[in-house]
């Protein structure tokens, strides 16, 4: 009777030991695999987003959430959602891998290439070269130029500093020959866009995909190994 007593007070300890504890909450199953799908899908959108907005073109509301979503909103999840994912280190313990720091950086910078590929494409597809008068000069550290059709249409966006609009050089009433978008969702031009992103744009995205897999893998490592009694 003792015998089947003790034995029957070990299995319920047992069992009081297996059952999770507000300090030790369930681990969460997560692999390599879902990490590398993650971070995949949160690049694919980021750059599918930014580089059909001027294609297309998206209406102005979808590009500026665009800009919104890809270059604030999805870096900040790639590294947010791993920290607050897993759950057995306490927050106030919790350290973020070096990977996903590279990680943040590349989605920032892949999110305004991609947009710069879609603009250059956009007016390779559809541009028109125009006479365009400058109506006003925005002297800025980047330089702005208001342009017109000589039947008075505004051009839209604004002529870049980068794309021949020069302060010093450039004045109300000149007249400039410009590339330009007739739907105003790709940047005027002086010049035919001839340089190719998409180089740039596919390392940048393998990057992302892999040092945010290796990050998350690596902090999922270090919560299953994490110990409250010893850390």
């Amino acid at each position: 009777m003792a015998g089947d007593t003790n034995m029957r007070g070990l299995a319920a300890g047992a069992d009081r030991a297996a059952r999770p504890t507000e300090q030790d909450p369930p681990r969460r199953r997560t692999g390599p695999v879902h990490w590398l799908v993650f971070n995949s899908a949160l690049v694919g959108i980021s750059v599918a987003w930014m580089w059909l907005g001027p294609v297309v073109p998206l209406p102005a509301l979808l590009r500026g959430t665009g800009m919104l979503v890809s270059a604030l909103l999805i870096p900040l999840a790639l590294i947010l959602v791993p920290v607050f994912w897993f759950r057995r280190v306490p927050r106030k313990k919790r350290k973020v891998a070096w990977e996903l720091t590279v990680t943040l950086i590349a989605a920032v910078g892949i999110a305004f290439l991609a947009y710069g590929a879609g603009d250059d494409h956009a007016l390779q597809e559809r541009g028109r070269w125009t006479k365009a008068v400058v109506a006003k000069v925005e002297d800025r550290k980047s330089d702005k130029c208001t342009l017109r059709t000589r039947d008075g249409q505004e051009i839209s966006p604004l002529l870049g500093e980068g794309d021949g609009c020069d302060a010093e050089r450039v004045g109300p009433g000149d007249e400039l020959t410009v590339l330009y978008d007739p739907e105003g969702a790709a940047g005027p031009a002086d010049e035919m866009p001839s340089s190719s992103y998409g180089g740039v744009v596919a390392g940048l995205a393998a990057l992302i995909v892999a040092t945010g897999t290796c990050g998350c893998v690596r902090m999922n490592r270090w919560d299953n190994a994490y110990d409250g009694d010893t850390a």
